[in-house]
C-alpha cells in the first residue's frame, strides 16, 4: 500500500484488523490500549495480542505479559474468543538475529488467513514483528506495522527513547523490512498523557469488571505513569484525534541514530493528536457496557 492508501484506509469506516503487540505488565499504560481495542468492535477486530519482551529479563517478561492479556481479555467478557501469545525470548540486538515465538508465528497465520490487511499495533519494542517480518518475507506486503516510539525524526537522541532502546537492532531491521509502515512518534505525542494513580481511579470509576480491574493493576505497579500507548490503538480507533502526513523512510547509522532518510520508501507518520479526544473516547468505551 503506498502512504495515501495507508491514510484513506484507517480514515474510513471499515473494521480493521488488529493485533495488538504490546509489554503488559511491563508498565500500566500497555492494559488500557488493549482494553480500549477490545472494546471497539465498531473500529477494529482484535485478532490476538502479543506479549513483548521487556528489559534484561526478556523471557520472563513475554511469559508473565501474556498471562496478563488473558486475563484483560477475560476481564472484558471476551475469554476463549481472542488468543494470546507469547513473545520473543530475547531480543534482536543480543540474539543476533530473528527470534523465533509463538508470536512472530500467531502474525504469519493471521496475515496468511485474513483477506483485509492485518495491522499490527506496537506498543513496546517492536522484536516480534521485525522478526515476523524477517522470518515470514511472504507477510510484508500485506501487513502494516504501526509502531509508538523514537522521540524525533531529526537524527538525535532516539536511542533513549524506550521502545527502540530496548532493541535497536530490531528497530533498524523493522524499518528495513516493513513494506507498510506507520511511525507514532513518542517524543512528539505521549507528554499529555501522564496520569496519577487518583485521576486514574476517577476516569475509570465503572464497576465493571474490566475497569475495576485496570484500576487494581495500575496501582500494583509502582512505576505505572499514563496512559501513553493509548496514542497506538487510539490512530486506528479514533483517527480523527491524530494528523497523519507522510514522510521520507529514516535509514539508521551504526550508532543506532538517524543518518538520513530514503525518499523512495516513505512512510506515515503521527507527530500529532488530540490527546483528550482519544482519552475521552477511550474512558467512555472501557467504562461502557462490553458490547457497544
Amino acid at each position: 500500500m503506498l502512504p495515501e492508501e495507508i491514510i484513506a484506509h484507517i480514515q474510513s469506516p471499515s473494521i480493521k484488523n488488529l493485533i495488538v503487540d504490546c509489554d503488559a505488565g511491563a508498565d500500566g499504560d500497555d492494559q488500557f490500549a488493549l482494553a480500549y481495542a477490545l472494546r471497539a468492535p465498531d473500529r477494529v477486530r482484535v485478532l490476538a495480542a502479543n506479549s513483548a519482551p521487556f528489559n534484561d529479563n526478556a523471557a520472563e517478561m513475554a511469559a508473565a505479559g501474556k498471562l496478563e492479556c488473558e486475563e484483560i481479555i477475560a476481564a472484558a467478557g471476551l475469554a476463549g474468543q481472542v488468543p494470546a501469545f507469547t513473545g520473543s525470548s530475547d531480543f534482536i540486538t543480543r540474539a543476533g538475529g530473528p527470534v523465533h515465538s509463538p508470536a512472530a508465528e500467531n502474525i504469519r497465520r493471521a496475515v496468511l488467513t485474513t483477506q483485509a490487511p492485518v495491522y499490527v499495533v506496537i506498543t513496546g519494542c517492536c522484536t516480534n514483528v521485525a522478526s515476523a517480518l524477517a522470518l515470514y518475507p511472504e507477510i510484508r506486503e500485506r501487513l502494516v506495522v504501526v509502531w509508538l516510539a523514537l522521540d524525533n525524526l531529526e537524527g538525535q537522541h532516539n536511542t533513549g527513547e524506550y521502545n527502540y532502546h530496548n532493541d535497536i537492532e530490531g528497530g533498524r531491521l523493522l524499518f528495513s523490512l516493513a513494506e507498510n509502515m506507520v511511525l507514532v512518534c513518542a517524543g512528539r505525542v505521549v507528554a499529555p498523557y501522564r496520569r496519577t494513580n487518583d485521576e486514574i481511579d476517577a476516569m475509570f470509576a465503572s464497576g465493571n469488571p474490566l475497569s475495576v480491574w485496570l484500576r487494581r493493576r495500575f496501582r500494583e505497579i509502582s512505576w505505572a505513569q499514563g496512559l501513553w500507548d493509548l496514542c497506538g490503538e487510539g490512530l486506528l480507533i479514533c483517527p480523527a484525534a491524530c494528523k497523519m502526513e507522510v514522510h521520507d523512510r529514516p535509514r539508521f547509522g551504526g550508532d543506532g541514530e538517524i543518518t538520513d532518510f530514503d525518499a523512495a520508501r516513505r512512510i506515515v507518520v503521527v507527530n500529532e493528536n488530540n490527546a483528550g479526544q482519544i482519552i475521552e473516547d477511550a474512558v467512555r468505551r472501557i467504562n461502557g457496557p462490553s458490547t457497544i
